[in-house]
């Protein structure tokens, strides 16, 4: 397995799945891209892997892909976040007899592999699974297409870029373009961890002649499992007596993930005085309001154990992102026997599920996000039977062993096909 970053969703994802893999017996090799100096691996379980040739070794192709990035990315629009192109300043070669006759992996690989090498290195029709994280492995660039569905026909005129273009001369049309050449003859086999994600990959252009299905991203349900509430507030600091609201996420100041609705929702709240909010991730932008209820923050929170100790010491956690495939924070949330208050955007309605295992707003309605909330707060005996329900969901739809012996399958399966299907687009969810 393969994934750029020793942190952030993917990561976690994959470092989850590589030792759900090991506790079955299976043999399994996580690698990522060689840290930084000063960076540190987050007990990310993988090794460093070089794929990269010396810059020296294409110098014209190096200045041309810094040039060429630079003028495409140079006034952008303010509002969307990460845009990345399929091509890097140095060649990525795979080599080859790493595989030994494996399944090759990959989850999240921007930012590291450079698609025409390496995909161009890989043994002709050797099996590859690619699990999404997002967008950008089935668009010309962008990770989240937002309202735009160009990657249907082939991208171009793109509006997350400074100068809208048509043709070969939008740098989105060549990304897409690239990539269309770099899967052309490939053996390859996409898991998605959403159907949203999966309804998406399967209407891009770049997906011809792939498998695609989901799989939910799996984790362990007795590592995330309810704690004692009032042991856990004690050991936070909270007090006993309030509603204690949870949210957050590896970067808050990412726009998409709606810290600037969530903060309108809560001041909207008619009591604020019995209210904690207790956010993790960046800690930085709390806004300065004397409606906001009281906000805290743990700052980023590396393991299991505390991530469970906050959901165990919350009454519900709220997810206002824009735009999400499966945010792994509801599921965790979940397992530990709080519900969600989210807007239906994504993947979140496949889990949040309306009375049952939280409450849902409309797609950036910050007064009825605030409305939900209200509804949680004023309804203890309903939010706590949710509760139960979304444990019991999460126990039964995302359980580590369960999804990881999916994954076996689904290995076996590729294997033993030599990856090929009558009919590739139409293999079925899991």
């Amino acid at each position: 397995m393969l994934n750029t970053a020793t942190s952030g969703g993917a990561a976690v994802a994959a470092d989850r799945l590589h030792r759900g893999l090991l506790a079955l017996g299976a043999e399994s090799r996580l690698w990522h891209k060689p840290l930084r100096s000063g960076e540190v691996g987050d007990g990310f379980s993988g090794q460093p892997l070089d794929l990269a040739e010396p810059r020296w070794q294409h110098p014209i192709r190096t200045l041309a892909t810094r040039f060429r990035d630079r003028h495409a990315f140079k006034g952008r629009p303010s509002g969307f976040e990460l845009y990345t192109t399929p091509w890097r300043g140095s060649a990525t070669p795979f080599d080859g007899s790493r595989l030994r006759g494996d399944v090759l992996h990959l989850h999240w690989v921007n930012r590291w592999l450079d698609w025409k090498s390496f995909f161009g290195s890989l043994p002709a029709r050797h099996p590859v699974v690619w699990t999404l994280h997002d967008m950008n492995p089935i668009t010309g660039g962008c990770h989240h297409a937002d309202r735009c569905d160009a990657f249907r026909s082939g991208c171009g005129n793109c509006p997350q870029l400074a100068e809208r273009r048509s043709g070969a001369s939008d740098i989105s049309r060549r990304g897409f373009d690239l990539k269309r050449m770099a899967y052309g003859d490939q053996n390859l086999h996409i898991v998605t961890p959403s159907q949203w994600l999966e309804h998406h990959a399967r209407a891009s252009l770049l997906t011809e002649g792939a498998t695609v299905q989901t799989i939910y991203n799996g984790l362990d349900v007795q590592e995330f499992k309810p704690r004692d509430r009032s042991l856990c507030r004690r050991e936070l600091g909270l007090p006993a007596d309030v509603t204690v609201i949870a949210f957050g996420a590896a970067s808050l100041g990412n726009r998409r993930k709606g810290a600037h609705e969530f903060y309108q929702a809560i001041s909207l709240l008619p009591d604020p005085s019995k209210v904690v909010c207790l956010g993790f991730g960046d800690p930085s932008g709390i806004p300065s309001n004397d409606r906001l209820p009281e906000v805290r923050s743990t700052g980023f929170l590396r393991t299991s154990e505390e991530l469970a100790r906050v959901y165990s010491a919350s009454d519900f956690f709220v997810m206002p992102s824009l735009g999400e495939n499966m945010p792994q924070t509801v599921v965790e949330a979940m397992a530990c026997g709080i519900p969600t208050v989210a807007f239906s955007v994504g993947g979140i309605p496949e889990i949040v599920q309306p009375g049952k295992t939280g409450l849902l707003a409309t797609l950036q309605d910050c007064e009825g996000l605030s409305q939900q909330i209200q509804w949680m707060i004023d309804h203890p005996l309903e939010r706590k039977a949710m509760g139960s329900r979304s444990r019991k969901l999460v126990c039964d739809e995302f359980d580590l062993d369960r999804q990881t012996e999916k994954y076996l399958r689904l290995y076996d399966q590729v294997r033993q096909s030599g990856g090929s299907a009558t009919h590739p687009k139409l293999l079925r969810s899991a």
